[in-house]
């Protein structure tokens, strides 16, 4: 009787604390990511206004890029790849980097972040995530997924976004997610832009596993990650940073089928999502809804999460040492 009140005072003892430091890690998240630039856009109207703009210095290496394994594409993306490629022929060099050559691009351009990092992801997906900003930083371009089309020549916005800003030697663009942030799927970048090198620098601070596939590939090098990242970006005048409407977006990109890393926590993860968008603006219910999801994740994973939390305890000193580093870090950013 007394080994399972043990047994039980154990486990809730355990759900209080990963409750107590969700709490914690909360507030302190909050005050960490707090904004440090305001957001620039780029509408509709700008695209009217700049587009054929002339006299503009170019910044914007002419370069697409794109991600995939080996040489052979998918059937199921020939359509949004040969767009890219045939509306943009005569104005950009396209360039398909295959696992191989990412791998010796990285360990070229980045040596200590090749052997301390980007081979040690457990997921490929993380290796190509990663990719882009290193490859956007030392070449610059447009990175854009395999699964996303070309509607309309890149040319035009990347004309309009050196003219909205004409001494700037630093553009970057993303596209908005509307929701939550902005997305990575498709990048407009200067070469040796700060951001990136900030990215690339503070990747293996977020190489850990987050308990879910999904959260995992997101918070390592992901949107989620980039998202963070810029919000501790300061950007300016000099170092521009810009998110894209949906309309201008939907000008230039369509978005085909893609997210092939995906599993089944990925898919409820994204459901949970794409039904509560609301949720991101109520941060207690947030926080309450993550916490449950722990709680059911340590009862019905019980004997995996008992084995390995003992580790976690006697880990907890020193990883919480180098988390206040980080945070006393960033917040003097």
């Amino acid at each position: 009787m007394a080994t399972i009140q043990r047994k039980y005072i154990t486990r809730y003892s355990s759900i209080l604390i990963v409750i107590i430091l969700l709490l914690t890690g909360y507030y302190t998240i909050r005050y960490v990511l707090r904004r440090r630039s305001p957001i620039r856009m780029v509408e509709e109207t700008d695209l009217t206004r700049f587009v054929n703009t002339t006299g503009v210095r170019r910044r914007i290496p002419r370069l697409i890029h794109q991600t995939w394994r080996t040489n052979n594409v998918p059937l199921q993306w020939n359509a949004s790849h040969y767009s890219v490629i045939t509306k943009n022929v005569n104005e950009f060099k396209h360039y398909l980097w295959t696992d191989e050559k990412m791998h010796a691009f990285v360990r070229k351009h980045e040596p200590e972040f090749y052997k301390n990092t980007y081979i040690t992801y457990k997921y490929n997906i993380q290796r190509a995530d990663s990719f882009r900003n290193v490859v956007l930083y030392h070449l610059g371009g447009i990175y854009i997924d395999m699964d996303s089309g070309c509607n309309r020549p890149f040319k035009d916005l990347l004309a309009t976004l050196e003219a909205l800003d004409p001494d700037s030697p630093h553009l970057l663009a993303f596209p908005t997610d509307d929701g939550f942030g902005f997305l990575i799927d498709f990048i407009v970048s200067t070469a040796g832009h700060p951001f990136h090198k900030q990215l690339i620098s503070r990747l293996h601070l977020f190489n850990y596993n987050f308990l879910f596939h999904y959260l995992t590939v997101y918070m390592s090098a992901g949107p989620l990650y980039v998202i963070i990242q810029e919000r501790l970006f300061k950007s300016s005048e000099q170092q521009a940073v810009r998110i894209l409407t949906s309309t201008v977006t939907d000008c230039f990109v369509w978005r085909g089928e893609g997210r092939t890393w995906h599993t089944l926590d990925d898919k409820v993860l994204l459901y949970i999502y794409s039904k509560g968008h609301r949720i991101y603006r109520q941060p207690k219910l947030f926080v309450i809804a993550i916490v449950i999801i722990c709680i059911l994740t340590l009862f019905f994973k019980w004997d995996r999460a008992y084995a390995v939390l003992w580790v976690w305890i006697r880990d907890a000193e020193f990883k919480f040492k180098k988390f206040i580093k980080s945070v006393a870090k960033f917040s003097k950013i």
